[in-house]
C-alpha cells in the first residue's frame, strides 16, 4: 500500500489530536536521524565524533539506530555495553583490527550503563572519547588468553604494548553512538547532589566529563510525542509484517495505547507486538485479554 494511502486511512481512524501526536514523534524520530547523519558523515576537523542516545525504555532506539546506519551506508558494528570493561576492550581490539585499514567504522554500544557504572570505568572511557582516542588495559592478559579465541589472541598480540602489560587500541577511526535508558548528569544535577551526598556528586561530576566529550540527544518526550514517536513506527514501517496487520487494526492497537496510556505500566514497541500476537490468537475476545493483562489495576478496582 502506497504511504500516502496509509496516511489517508489512519487519518480517518483517528482523531486530530493523535494525528497531531504522531507528526511531533515524527519530529523527533526525524532529530534522532538527524544527529546520527552528523555521526555517520566524514566531516574534516570534527572533534566531537561521538553520540549519546537517551530515552525511556520502549522507542525501539536499537532498532532505529542500526536502520539509519544502514541507510547512510557506512561500515558499521552492533555490540552490547552489558559487559566488563575487559570484555569491552577485547571487542574494541577486535573491531580495531579487522577495520584498521578503515577511513572509518561506526561501533553502535547498546545498553551502556556499565560503561559508566564507576569512577574507574567512566575515567578509560574519557580517554577512549578525547582527543587521545586510545583504549588502555594495563593488567596482566597471561590468565585471560587462554579462553579466547584465535582472532581475540591475534588482535591482542597486535595492539599489545611490549613495554608495559595489557593492550592499547586506538579509537581515532571509531565513531561511537550509545544507546541508553539513563540520563548523563548536567551541572544542576551536580549540585543538588552536593547537598545531600558528596560521593554521588563527585561521581555524577565524573559522569558530566563524559558529556562534556560527546553529543547528546535527549528524548525526554512528552506523552504526545511517546506516543506519536511509537505510531509513526507501526504505521510507516514494518515492524509487524509478521501480523499481516491492517493499517485499521494498528490504529485501533494504537488507539487503546492513547486512551489508557497512563494506566499501562509499559509503553513500547515491544507492547504493540504482544497486543497483536493477543489479537491473533484470541480472535473474538482478545480486547478483555488486554484489559487483564494490561490494566489490572483498573480492573481490580471495578
Amino acid at each position: 500500500m502506497e504511504l500516502e494511502l496509509i496516511r489517508n486511512v489512519y487519518e480517518s481512524s483517528l482523531t486530530r489530536k493523535q494525528i497531531d501526536a504522531i507528526r511531533e514523534g515524527q519530529v523527533q524520530r526525524e532529530r534522532m536521524e538527524l544527529y546520527i547523519s552528523g555521526i555517520t558523515r566524514n566531516i574534516p576537523g570534527n572533534t566531537y565524533k561521538d553520540l549519546y542516545i537517551y530515552s525511556k525504555p520502549g522507542l525501539g532506539k536499537t532498532h532505529s539506530v542500526k536502520e539509519y546506519i544502514r541507510n547512510d551506508n557506512v561500515k558499521n558494528v552492533s555490540i552490547s555495553g552489558d559487559t566488563s570493561m575487559f570484555a569491552f576492550g577485547i571487542q574494541l581490539a577486535v573491531i580495531g583490527y579487522i577495520y584498521r585499514n578503515e577511513q572509518k567504522v561506526i561501533i553502535h554500544i547498546d545498553d551502556c550503563d556499565k560503561l559508566f557504572s564507576t569512577e574507574e570505568t567512566i575515567n578509560i572511557m574519557k580517554k577512549v572519547l578525547d582527543k587521545d582516542r586510545l583504549f588502555t588495559y594495563a593488567k596482566s592478559l597471561s590468565s585471560q588468553m587462554r579462553s579466547m579465541n584465535e582472532l581475540q589472541v591475534e588482535a591482542l598480540e597486535y595492539f599489545s604494548n611490549e613495554e608495559r602489560m595489557g593492550f592499547q587500541v586506538p579509537t581515532d577511526n571509531m565513531s561511537f553512538i550509545f544507546t541508553s535508558n539513563t540520563q548523563l548528569p548536567i551541572d544542576e544535577d551536580v549540585e543538588k547532589a552536593k547537598k545531600s551526598s558528596r560521593s554521588k556528586a563527585a561521581f555524577l561530576n565524573h559522569l558530566t566529563g563524559i558529556r562534556g566529550r560527546i553529543h547528546v540527544c535527549d528524548f525526554s518526550l512528552t506523552k504526545d510525542e511517546h506516543w506519536g514517536w511509537i505510531s509513526d513506527v507501526i504505521l510507516n514501517t514494518d515492524c509487524l509484517h509478521e501480523f499481516d496487520a491492517t493499517v485499521e487494526e494498528k490504529c485501533e492497537v494504537l488507539d487503546y495505547l492513547w486512551k489508557n496510556w497512563f494506566d499501562l505500566k509499559e509503553k513500547s514497541i515491544r507492547l504493540v507486538e504482544k497486543m497483536f500476537s493477543i489479537k491473533r490468537i484470541y480472535i473474538d475476545s482478545y480486547e478483555k485479554v488486554w484489559d487483564f493483562d494490561y490494566l489490572k489495576k483498573k480492573i481490580y478496582e471495578k
